[in-house]
């Protein structure tokens, strides 16, 4: 699929993903406030304004994003990175809310709690052969672990504090995934072949710009 870059820079995201017991129908209800458990300089650059992923059984997740988002100047999309962020910028705000099972990409299990979520890119190693075609990211932190909005830009520290998120030596993944237009409003939607629930909304960028993201919000890897 060939990505365009018009004033709106095309991009998608994964930011939670839920086990099979909740079903792909649900339906989004705006959140106006932001978490409890954020530092006051994270909260000082999110904005208030989020979205409830609702399922059959209840609220599954919230979503909320930064206020603007820096991007790399002169940014070229490539076979595998499409995303104009640096390593470990803060890009959002997770809140897994429901009882249910919830899972990364990976699979790996995530409690109920408050996450940050930053960019950043998958190794080219044996590890992670068959995780996605693509090499972006989303990594989920516990707030308790990430007080400062500036980028994490050590890779073994961004992993080191986002593996406390699934308690494992893994940090938590939700892989980002391209899209060919930007979101006029947000939107859920839902892809059969995957069995991924995707979230369409829109980020605002530093220069007056826009970053369009879908999310995969209930799904895994198929490895």
């Amino acid at each position: 699929m060939r990505l365009r870059m018009f004033t709106a820079v095309i991009v998608s995201a994964a930011l939670c993903s839920l086990a099979g017991s909740v079903q792909a129908e649900g339906k989004l209800e705006a959140v106006a406030g932001l978490p409890d458990g954020l530092s006051k300089e994270i909260a000082a650059v999110v904005d208030a304004n989020g979205q409830k992923v609702v399922g059959k059984d209840g609220a599954v997740c919230s979503v909320w994003l930064v206020k603007e988002v820096p991007m790399k100047a002169n940014f070229k999309p490539t076979l595998n990175v499409k995303y104009p962020f640096a390593a470990g910028e803060l890009i959002g705000v997770l809140h897994v809310q429901a009882k249910s099972k919830y899972t990364d990409f990976r699979g790996q299990e995530i409690k109920p709690g408050v996450f940050t979520l930053r960019y950043g890119q998958q190794p080219e190693d044996g590890n992670h052969v068959g995780t996605s075609d693509l090499a972006d990211f989303l990594l989920a932190i516990p707030a308790a672990v990430d007080a400062d909005p500036k980028p994490l830009g050590d890779f073994k520290d961004l992993s080191e504090r986002s593996a406390k998120t699934a308690g494992s030596t893994h940090p938590a993944i939700f892989s980002l995934l391209p899209s060919d237009k930007p979101a006029e409003k947000p939107t859920l939607t839902h892809d059969d072949s995957k069995d991924h629930t995707m979230l369409s909304t829109t980020l605002a960028a530093k220069g007056g710009s826009k970053v369009a993201l879908r999310m995969v919000v209930i799904g895994k890897s198929g490895e």
